[in-house]
């Protein structure tokens, strides 16, 4: 036996063994195992990995007894040089990694038809299933000019969980790879592939684990479910929380329960990361098995704070009952560009998923389809999209309510065009108006010193007003976004406040810290603090897990306005990943802190 306990981590839900002997390890992955096996039939958990190119997503009764291969053909390289920046999955791709066993994909032909109209249609299959593959597809009217065939065996469709994640590193564009959670070393190999085929290189962890279990926010942030503690029993939190910050830029780690005692215990059977400050979560019925588990991982994530600082938007979607006991999987669904792809289970729920979607993802071309889907499998887990490594990136921290009304109203935004073809004239455009307004003004936003960074005023209304406003931006080679993704449709929307001020004490006679600017930032930020009067005065960086990154200031000052640059680099001259950090005033007035973001 052994016994588990749950705690938080820095904000971050964790659960941890207290006997990690070998002998209870192995009872661990053998009970885990065996858990995959629930709910299946027989006859497809006896398939054999020499019979069979399309194994299921479980285990199978021969795997069980091969548990110890998993990861042999896997050598770790070493990790990708700093700053590294993992992509979320909104952000843009160029193409959809999905795979052909000779007979089909796992996916219908019409969503992969639908797919193709503006994507690379990324197929694995073998040389001799070429053919096969081409016709099937050019019949079902799939763009066969936005096809790519790579030659390589596979022994199942479930490329999402074998498949590479996205990374910027020192700039530049790279794949990394996982430990697949199976002994199928075809499927292991497939990122290797992949990425000869891209000419991208490859960095190769020695995490076991699986791509429908993570998800991130392109700031540093992840989800998991705590099946990645299950599949590394030798490894640590902290351990696994090293690799995930060296290879792929992970800063902060968030690891939850699973919902569920059966079935994969991916975490994108229940949870999905719509933007930086959405998470959509699934809602059941109150006499459903996994119905408490849910509501407690809901009263966790909504503890937990965005990239920005502020708490995450919670939407539910209503997964309706498929059969006895078993809902359906909407968040299982894939953004691809301007469209997200939602699974359907021919049920009454359907239309209100979709309108779920909707509402929540403005802007966005909401399709849904119909398939072979399960409660925990649908078109997340048999398809990945492969990002553009020429982006065009585009972030920034929304204008909240104002407080006091007393200037005009400014947007930072960081632009960066990794085609390296430089922003068209007149980009990045500011568009803003009044709440009610139906045309928009603009304001070309210019750069400051800083790389990427640009700036643009809204100017001041009157108090109480609603102003709403995106961005927008292109480059010379083609390529051009908006913020929020989705714009015009999806818009930010902020309050003016009111032209007074409240309270004892001026802010010039109070111990204050500003926000940094700009914010976010790449390569420098600037950060100002007003001291009430002379005396010692600490300014730390911490990254998002509590550690000390950097030193600005360790010294006695005098009263008064002061400014500290941080060049994004720790005390040892190390480029940091993109993500949320903190900076500390500490004086003997007292204490302040605001949190930023790097971004590379």
């Amino acid at each position: 036996m052994f016994r588990s306990f749950h705690f938080s981590y820095g904000g971050m839900a964790v659960l941890l063994r207290t006997d990690r002997s070998i002998l209870s390890c192995l009872l661990v992955v053998l009970f885990l195992s065996s858990l995959f096996l629930a709910g299946f039939p027989a006859e497809s958990r006896s398939q054999d990995i020499s019979e069979s190119k399309n194994l299921p997503q479980h285990l199978t009764e021969e795997e069980l007894l091969r548990l110890d291969e998993i990861g042999s053909i896997q050598t770790a390289t070493p990790p990708p040089t700093t700053p590294i920046r993992q992509c979320a999955q909104w952000e843009p791709v160029t193409g959809v990694l999905i795979r052909y066993d000779g007979q089909g994909f796992g996916i219908s032909y019409a969503l992969i038809a639908d797919m193709s109209e503006g994507l690379i249609i990324y197929t694995l299959c073998e040389e001799n299933e070429e053919q096969s593959a081409y016709d099937n597809m050019s019949a079902a009217g799939v763009i066969m000019e936005n096809v790519v065939f790579i030659h390589c065996e596979t022994n199942s469709t479930w490329t999402r969980d074998y498949g590479p994640q996205s990374i910027f590193t020192d700039g530049l564009f790279g794949l990394v790879d996982h430990v697949y959670n199976r002994p199928r070393p075809e499927d292991d190999l497939a990122s290797f592939v992949v990425g000869s085929e891209l000419g991208l290189p490859v960095y190769g962890t020695d995490l076991i684990t699986s791509g429908g279990n993570f998800m991130s926010d392109g700031h540093g942030i992840a989800f998991s479910t705590d099946l990645v503690l299950d599949e590394n029993p030798t490894m640590t939190y902290e351990d696994i929380s090293q690799v995930m910050e060296d290879y792929l830029g992970i800063a902060q780690y968030n690891v939850l329960p699973d919902i569920s005692l059966d079935g994969i215990h991916h975490i994108d059977c229940w949870a999905k990361l719509l933007n930086e400050e959405t998470i959509l979560v699934k809602e059941v019925w109150p006499d459903h098995p996994d119905y408490a588990t849910i509501e407690a991982n809901v009263a966790t994530l909504e503890t937990l704070t965005s990239c920005y600082g502020r708490p995450y938007d919670i939407v539910r979607v209503y997964c309706g009952k498929i059969r006895q006991n078993t809902a359906a999987c909407y968040t299982n669904s894939i953004i691809l560009n301007d469209k997200v792809y939602v699974p359907l289970y021919s049920i009454d729920e359907d239309a209100a998923a979709i309108t779920t979607y909707e509402a929540a993802m403005p802007g966005y071309e909401v399709l849904g389809f119909t398939g072979a889907w399960l409660s925990d499998d649908a078109i997340h887990c048999r398809s990945i999209g492969i990002h553009d490594g020429q982006m065009l990136v585009i972030d920034t921290d929304p204008i909240q309510d104002f407080t006091d009304n007393n200037g005009d109203y400014t947007v930072t935004v960081f632009v960066d065009d990794k085609s390296g073809t430089g922003l068209i004239a007149g980009s990045p455009v500011l568009y803003w108006r009044l709440a009610g307004e139906t045309s928009f003004s603009t304001v070309v936003m210019p750069p400051l010193v800083d790389a990427d960074i640009y700036t643009g005023d809204i100017p001041k209304q009157a108090d109480m007003a609603d102003v709403e406003y995106y961005i927008y931006a292109e480059d010379n080679g083609g390529r051009s976004g908006t913020r929020p993704f989705g714009a015009p449709e999806a818009i930010y929307t902020f309050n003016t406040g009111t032209s007074t001020t409240t309270g004892d004490e001026t802010p010039a006679m109070a111990l204050t810290l500003e926000q940094n600017h700009p914010n976010p930032f790449n390569p420098s930020t600037t950060i100002r603090f007003h001291l009430p009067k002379d005396g010692h005065v600490t300014l730390r960086i911490f990254d998002a897990s509590g550690r000390e990154v950097a030193c600005l200031v360790d010294a006695v000052m005098f009263l008064g306005d002061h400014a500290f640059e941080w060049n994004g680099k720790n005390s040892n001259g190390k480029p940091m990943n993109s993500g949320v950090y903190f900076y500390e005033l500490k004086t003997a007035s007292g204490i302040d802190s605001r949190k930023m973001v790097l971004i590379r």
